[in-house]
């Protein structure tokens, strides 16, 4: 106790020295301070917090580290020091062995591709940002151990995306041109990802709406989230996003079980909403965005050398990270591409989650990419079907907003590549945890 003492006056000068020199640094140091004393009290806050800056990828960087980064790395430092002095805590080794085998088989088949990759810097790089990612599977089972716990994690990235989607309806990036729409990028930075994270707090909303049991501020609270959000995907102008949209409410109607009519009725008019945006209220050039597909701003393109990518190079890929490195070698290929900067002069990403794994980690890599995928969303469905059969009526509505929520994200990643995206991976993160709950409840 006299060193945690010790320590804590010692910082306590140390922070008082920096405002007298600076008082935006002590300032600083003092958030910083209060930020990491949040996060490491408690692996489910952390959790929390880690979710909620999921949304936030505008805020400031220390060079290439993030404070979504920093909050992953205090994060883990949380959940050891909780699994080391609570061996009761529920484990995922322990627990789902068969998961914990897909994840140390992906993160292993990533490591060894870093041997045949064109740029290991680039491939470590992308190692280190998978591995943390991974890593939030055993954390959230961990978090995650009862159902308040769960809620608190959903509620957080309703918050979050209730202000990214205040930032992009509110803060509109400048018309880059007269034949060129704005498109809203919110606290995301990006519209493709913002639609794809909004979609995620559309459906998350609506389920606590959907549930009498909450309060009734809070359902009313949630209801113009809901809106929110669906301004927000109507503004980004993301195709991505709205087929997203789409497929997420048909996904909806068919797992919503006891809620199948008012999520019937919830999807109809989110479409009657999109064609009555698009059809009277939006400019032309918005809805030529839309309306006319075209190469997909040079999406396709992308995807035509990801999968010469794949048939050139089927078992190992060209090396995790390593997809903007590898393009311009299967540029001058028969077929037709439009947009040759995307891999010459400025080389993309892939543009697609999916495709981007196989590419750069050959099939073994993604389909391994794909299993995770899969079974993360797979233990949601199981859990909310458990609670469907246990009378947990809450923690069904739960688990059957967050399979569409995660339905569609994983849709929008066909257009986008969130191969590292923390949102993804929290939610899929989620699936297991939420199964342990339901079948510990019965």
């Amino acid at each position: 106790m006299p060193l945690v003492l010790l320590g804590l006056l010692t910082t306590a000068a140390a922070t008082g020295v920096l405002s007298g020199v600076d008082p935006k640094v002590g300032v600083g140091v003092a958030f910083g301070l209060a930020f990491a004393a949040l996060v490491l009290s408690d692996v489910t806050v952390g959790l929390c917090v880690l979710g909620f800056l999921s949304f936030m990828d505008i805020l400031p960087t220390i060079e290439a580290l993030s404070l979504a980064k920093i909050a992953g790395l205090l994060l883990a430092i949380s959940w050891i020091a909780t699994i080391t002095t609570r061996p009761e805590a529920p484990s995922l080794a322990r627990e789902r062995p068969w998961l914990t085998a897909l994840l140390v088989a992906f993160a292993a088949w990533a490591t060894l591709s870093v041997a045949w990759a064109e740029s290991r810097g680039n491939a470590t790089t992308s190692l280190l940002r998978y591995l943390p990612n991974l890593l939030l599977f055993p954390i959230a089972y961990t978090a995650v151990r009862e159902r308040r716990h769960a809620l608190a994690v959903v509620l957080v990235l309703i918050g979050g995306a209730t202000l990214a989607a205040a930032a992009g309806i509110l803060s509109p990036p400048p018309n880059p041109g007269a034949f060129e729409p704005a498109r809203a990028t919110g606290t995301i930075g990006d519209a493709n990802e913002l639609a794809a994270a909004l979609v995620v707090g559309l459906f998350l909303a609506a389920t606590i709406v959907l549930d009498r049991a909450r309060a009734p501020l809070l359902r009313a609270a949630c209801l113009g989230t809901a809106a929110m959000c669906l301004a927000g995907i109507l503004l980004s102008l993301s195709r991505g996003g709205l087929v997203a949209l789409g497929a997420a409410s048909v996904v909806a109607v068919v797992v919503a079980g006891r809620w199948r009519a008012p999520m019937l009725a919830a999807g109809l008019a989110l479409c009657t909403s999109a064609i009555f945006y698009f059809a009277l209220l939006a400019s032309v050039p918005a809805r030529e965005r839309v309306t006319e597909v075209g190469t997909g701003t040079g999406r396709t393109d992308l995807w035509t050398v990801g999968l010469r990518m794949v048939k050139a190079k089927p078992l190992n890929g060209v090396g995790v990270g390593n997809f903007q490195d590898a393009s311009v070698h299967y540029l001058l290929q028969p077929g037709l591409i439009h947009r040759g900067d995307f891999i010459i002069t400025t080389p993309k990403i892939a543009h697609n989650t999916y495709l981007q794994a196989f590419a750069e980690m050959g099939l073994p890599g993604g389909l391994l990419f794909l299993a995770i995928v899969v079974a993360g969303a797979g233990c949601t469905l199981m859990a909310a079907r458990t609670a469907a059969r246990t009378a947990q009526l809450e923690l069904e509505l739960l688990a059957r907003g967050l399979f569409v929520a995660t339905a569609g994200f994983l849709a929008a990643a066909f257009f986008i590549s969130e191969n590292y995206s923390k949102l993804m991976w929290i939610l899929l993160a989620l699936g297991p945890a939420l199964l342990a709950i339901s079948r510990r409840s019965t």
